[in-house]
């Protein structure tokens, strides 16, 4: 039987979390208020996000949504596991989603810090199934010579 769940996640950041579905090719539709989402069935089971990955997106009959939790301060996904996980298989949400949010949290926070540590260069290292991403600041060193008398 097809509906909705609700998924709890980590996921907190809004622009990385929208920068993320668009690395992944989801074309995330952002609204400033929820907005219904449609299900299998064409009606929305009363549930809305304020984003939302069409059903077309994926070749689904449902939406996948993104609703901000105001007390938990974290995006809660809602979507109909019997339409994503065919499409996005089964580990989607909590490998591939939260790789590329990780990725975005990352070079965010790297853009943050580079005023203060100078220039920022990002690696990215696969060694088997770990992915790394190494930053190397430039950093400013103020040299002195003294001149012994």
């Amino acid at each position: 039987m097809s509906h909705f769940s609700t998924v709890k996640t980590k996921l907190a950041n809004r622009e990385c979390l929208v920068q993320a579905l668009e690395d992944l090719k989801l074309n995330p539709q952002v609204h400033e208020t929820a907005q219904s989402l449609k299900g299998y069935y064409g009606g929305s089971q009363g549930q809305s996000a304020e984003i939302i990955v069409s059903g077309r997106t994926i070749k689904a009959r449902a939406d996948i949504g993104f609703k901000w939790n105001q007390s938990s301060g974290v995006y809660e996904v809602i979507h109909d596991s019997y339409e994503t996980v065919p499409k996005l298989g089964q580990d989607f949400f909590s490998n591939k989603l939260m790789l590329a949010y990780g990725k975005r949290l990352v070079r965010a926070k790297a853009a943050e810090l580079q005023e203060q540590f100078g220039e920022c260069i990002i690696a990215e290292e696969t060694n088997g199934s770990v992915q790394t991403l190494r930053l190397t600041f430039a950093g400013h060193q103020e040299v002195q010579q003294y001149v012994r008398r």
